[in-house]
């Protein structure tokens, strides 16, 4: 039903964007192949295909596409890809096939998973098999052209529900750590799990980030809150003629009525009115 409303939009998007071009910033996790469906994971010769199909397009750097979308109106759409987490596939598997179509990408990683002390717990806390990126292979990754490294916070946490100070913690120490493994400044977070109040986006601006990603859905244009910038999400149901309605934004009216009632139901959960905070500069 979706992939049908989403054909019937086609026209639509494809005038939107002819009219006011944006960046769309795509969202993946891991590349593997998996005995079941996983949302988080895409097989490798489905990425293969997804990236191909990228590739005709004008695809960029996050750096490079926050510049343009920054200096004004874009005169023709821009691609950027991302990866949340930090997997160990993401350099034995996803980084050939991004080389193979010179596609550049941004890899955000949890620095608790890169020493190894955690393991994200979608996948149980002791996996038959290592999950996450070590330190030596995350400055592989870094030094590999087109890739840069973004900081997903210590461990993995829903920040909404932490305190103050671990909030705090977990934003800025995580962005020093990699620095420090990298010996390069980390420009980029981003939010576990997509969900934000007003006190995570106070504290990634404090802690000295260029920007940051959310799972909002949509496409990023001049004017954009570069703290908040949306994504479309790519699973492995994505098939070339999906995957191209949804890099059309086809799907993106379907998608945002799905995170409006998600983000409906957190600020109920999580956010008070009357609550205040005050982030001490890092």
């Amino acid at each position: 039903m979706r992939r049908l409303l989403a054909t019937a939009l086609l026209p639509y998007a494809k005038l939107r964007n002819t009219l006011s071009p944006g960046l769309r910033v795509l969202m993946y996790h891991r590349v593997a192949d998996l005995p079941t469906y996983d949302q988080l994971t895409v097989s490798p010769a489905r990425f293969a295909q997804q990236m191909q199909e990228l590739s005709r397009h004008d695809v960029v750097s996050l750096e490079a596409g926050l510049r343009a979308i920054q200096a004004g109106p874009l005169r023709q759409p821009l691609f950027a890809v991302t990866f949340d987490d930090g997997y160990l596939d993401n350099l034995n598997e996803a980084l050939p096939i991004l080389q193979r179509y010179r596609i550049p990408a941004t890899i955000f990683v949890t620095t608790q998973f890169c020493d190894q002390a955690l393991s994200h717990p979608r996948y149980g806390s002791q996996p038959a098999e290592r999950l996450h990126l070590n330190w030596d292979e995350v400055g592989t990754l870094a030094q590999s052209p087109g890739i840069t490294i973004g900081s997903h916070t210590r461990s993995h946490p829903y920040l909404p529900t932490v305190s103050d100070a671990l909030a705090q913690q977990e934003i800025t120490a995580s962005r020093a750590e990699i620095a420090a493994h990298l010996n390069k400044p980390v420009e980029y977070f981003c939010y576990p799990s997509g969900d934000l109040s007003p006190r995570e986006l106070q504290l990634v601006r404090q802690a000295g980030y260029a920007a940051a990603v959310s799972v909002a859905p949509g496409v990023n244009r001049h004017g954009v809150d570069v703290f908040q910038l949306k994504r479309t999400e790519i699973t492995d149901r994505d098939d070339l003629s999906q995957f191209r309605l949804k890099i059309a934004g086809a799907f993106d009216p379907i998608h945002h009525l799905l995170h409006a009632r998600r983000t409906r139901r957190f600020a109920r959960k999580h956010l008070k009115p009357s609550a205040s905070f005050e982030a001490t500069t890092p």
